[in-house]
């Protein structure tokens, strides 16, 4: 399984809860899929404590998960009984149960926390699960030249990093950085609609800190 169980042991020690939908997860998914709505399909990869999800039920779509933690999804069920059945637990880089034909599949920062075969496998997937025309949106998966890129050890591929002991990935397993070229590779089955660098850098505290991440929607072809 390609799950990190430094994720499963963050979750059981109620740390790394979002509940608030990511900004950006909605700005892209207003911006480029406007005909989403009732009827629409709607898969999000890892999606934690469930911040994302008051954001697609005001859309109307039929809303569906895989989450890779127990801890979690269990509680996601618990806290949205008419969801339980479309949350699932599981490792979304291996084969799903869900039925094809989505319109949108979302993940923020979730693809990143496994090595590049993993990401492959797992973009595979995406692509013959969204119908023609559909769209997978990535928010914050992170660039190579975020600061943190330059600690842990290098993993199965130069891309990915691991046995994080400092900084905002210690002990969560697998990190993946990516470069454009990596992207434009990685998504080469696609028409990329939109490829964006983002970066903040830290001040105070005077560490200087870099935080730097790509922003993308990519679009399967309608032929």
């Amino acid at each position: 399984m390609s799950f990190s169980n430094e994720w499963e042991q963050r979750y059981a020690e109620n740390t790394h809860l979002s509940v608030w939908p990511w900004s950006d997860v909605v700005s892209l998914t207003r911006r480029h899929c406007r005909d989403l709505g009732a009827h629409s399909r709607v898969l999000e990869l890892g999606c934690g404590a469930g911040a994302n999800i008051p954001f697609f039920q005001a859309l109307g779509v039929d809303y569906y998960a895989i989450e890779g933690s127990p801890t979690i999804a269990a509680k996601l069920r618990e806290r949205l009984p008419q969801l339980a059945s479309n949350i699932v637990t599981g490792d979304f880089t291996q084969p799903w149960d869900f039925a094809p034909g989505f319109d949108l599949v979302i993940d923020r920062a979730s693809l990143t926390c496994n090595g590049g075969q993993a990401i492959r496998r797992c973009l595979r997937q995406v692509y013959d699960a969204l119908r023609p025309g559909g769209f997978f949106i990535g928010v914050d998966w992170y660039s190579t030249l975020h600061s943190d890129y330059a600690l842990g050890e290098e993993g199965e591929d130069r891309y990915t990093r691991k046995a994080f002991t400092t900084g905002s990935f210690a002990n969560t397993g697998n990190v993946h950085f990516s470069d454009q070229a990596h992207l434009r590779e990685l998504f080469g089955d696609f028409q990329l609609l939109a490829l964006e660098e983002k970066q903040s850098q830290r001040h105070e505290p005077a560490d200087h800190h870099r935080f730097a991440s790509w922003l993308l929607v990519a679009r399967k072809p309608l032929g």
